[in-house]
């Protein structure tokens, strides 16, 4: 599916769902609020690949506590229950998804990075071996953001 479908797909006159472009990732408790189900069950789609485009974005990714950051996107089509629109994203390569939710940028600023993550600052800080900055260290590098991205899908 190509990037202007998927953005088609996914009007907010379309779903319902306001998406504001500088924050592309959104908490469980977004995804819980707009599907309407419990913690557990939207957790357990993420695992099965029900919900194909979602992070883990917690300091120690391998630890017993997740933070998981869903694509709004997919959680819009996801929370409209259109099945065929929610098919094509759940077949698109993490190359596109992650192109998608990065935005055309080469560098973004910690303020942004934790925008476009969902997290604070604190844990910016606490991810930083795992996202190295570029030159002056004020900036983090798009490619390091997409390799972090790709590391941390759950799907």
């Amino acid at each position: 599916m190509t990037a202007p479908a998927v953005a088609a797909l996914t009007r907010p006159a379309v779903t319902g769902l306001p998406m504001h472009p500088h924050a592309p990732l959104v908490a469980l408790d977004t995804v819980i609020a707009a599907r309407g189900q419990d913690a557990d069950t939207i957790t357990g789609h993420a695992d099965k690949g029900v919900l194909r485009w979602v992070f883990n974005v917690a300091v120690n990714p391998g630890g017993t506590v997740r933070e998981l950051r869903f694509w709004t996107r997919e959680v819009a089509l996801y929370a409209a229950r259109q099945g065929d629109g929610h098919e094509a994203l759940r077949s698109s390569n993490a190359g596109m998804v992650i192109a998608e939710i990065l935005g055309d940028r080469k560098h973004y600023r910690p303020g942004e990075v934790c925008l476009l993550l969902g997290i604070r600052r604190p844990t910016l800080l606490s991810l930083r071996r795992q996202l190295p900055r570029c030159g002056n260290y004020s900036k983090f590098p798009r490619a390091t953001l997409e390799k972090f991205l790709k590391r941390r899908l759950v799907g």
